[in-house]
C-alpha cells in the first residue's frame, strides 16, 4: 500500500483503532531504517574476517640488520668521502599507537681525494686514502597501516636527526670532514611473518653539511682554484641509501 494512503485509511477507522494505528505507523517509520541497516553494514564490509587481507600486528621491539649502498651527493670541492657499500643496525620500540622510536647506526667504507690546492688542476689530487663514514641517527617511525598488515606487508615512514663523521684528522690541505649534524628521513617496507625474522626494504635520505678551509680559494699557477665562490665555504648536500635486511622481534 502506498505510504500517502496510510493517513486516509487511519481516519476512516473508529477513533479507538485510529489512535492505535497512528502509533503503529509512526513507529514503523522510525524503525524502517534500522531494518535495512544490517544489510547495508554487510555490504560495506569488503571481506569476511577469515579472508580479510588485513591482519592484526602487535608492534613491539625489533632489531634490524641491513646491507646496501650509500650514494653520496658530490660536494663542491670533491674531497668528502665518496659513495660505497653500507651496513646498518637499527633498534625500534613502540611508543604508542602506530608510532615507534628508532635508533640506527650505519657504517659505509669508501675513499676520498686529498688535494694540494697550490698545484694546477691536473695534478691537484695527491692521494686517495680509504675512509669510513659513520652515521648515527634517532627518530620516530610511523606504520602507515596502523596496527595491521596488508597481505603481510607493513609500510612505514620515518624521520630523525643525528651526526655523521669519518673520524679523520686534518689533512695536508687543511680539510677535515669532521663531525656534522645530519637530518634523515625515508620509507621502509616489511614483510611480516607470524613467527621468525621479517624481510625489510629501507630507503633513506640524509642531509649534512661540508665546510672548507681558506686554502681552497687560493688561485694556483694555472689560474684555477679548488673553489671560486666563497658562498660554497659551507655546503649542504643531499645523500641517499637503499638497503635490504632482516628484522627480528625481541623481548616479546
Amino acid at each position: 500500500m502506498p505510504v500517502p494512503m496510510a493517513p486516509r485509511l487511519i481516519r476512516s477507522l473508529p477513533r479507538s483503532l485510529s489512535h492505535v494505528a497512528s502509533r503503529v505507523v509512526s513507529r514503523a517509520a522510525l524503525l524502517s531504517p534500522l531494518a535495512v541497516w544490517p544489510a547495508l553494514a554487510q555490504a560495506q564490509v569488503g571481506h569476511a574476517p577469515t579472508k580479510s587481507p588485513y591482519e592484526d600486528y602487535a608492534i613491539g621491539q625489533t632489531l634490524t640488520i641491513t646491507a646496501g649502498r650509500l650514494s653520496v651527493g658530490r660536494d663542491p670541492a670533491n674531497v668528502a668521502p665518496k659513495s660505497g657499500p653500507l651496513a646498518a643496525i637499527r633498534y625500534d620500540v613502540r611508543v604508542g599507537g602506530p608510532a615507534s622510536f628508532f635508533a640506527r647506526y650505519t657504517v659505509a667504507p669508501s675513499t676520498r681525494d686529498e688535494l694540494d690546492p697550490t698545484k694546477p688542476r691536473a695534478t691537484r689530487i695527491i692521494a686517495s686514502p680509504g675512509v669510513t663514514t659513520h652515521l648515527t641517527d634517532v627518530g620516530l617511525n610511523f606504520d602507515l597501516t596502523g596496527k595491521k598488515t596488508y597481505r603481510r606487508l607493513l609500510p612505514s615512514a620515518f624521520a630523525g636527526v643525528g651526526v655523521v663523521t669519518d673520524f679523520g684528522a686534518v689533512d695536508s690541505s687543511g680539510y677535515q670532514f669532521g663531525t656534522n649534524f645530519a637530518i634523515s628521513y625515508g620509507f621502509a617496507l616489511r614483510y611480516v611473518t607470524r613467527r621468525g625474522p621479517q624481510l625489510r626494504l629501507d630507503f633513506s635520505r640524509y642531509l649534512w653539511q661540508y665546510q672548507y678551509p681558506d686554502r681552497y680559494f687560493v688561485v694556483a699557477s694555472d689560474t684555477t682554484a679548488v673553489l671560486r665562490n666563497t658562498r660554497q665555504r659551507s655546503a649542504w648536500r643531499d645523500n641517499w641509501s637503499a638497503a635490504v635486511g632482516l628484522s627480528v622481534p625481541i623481548f616479546r
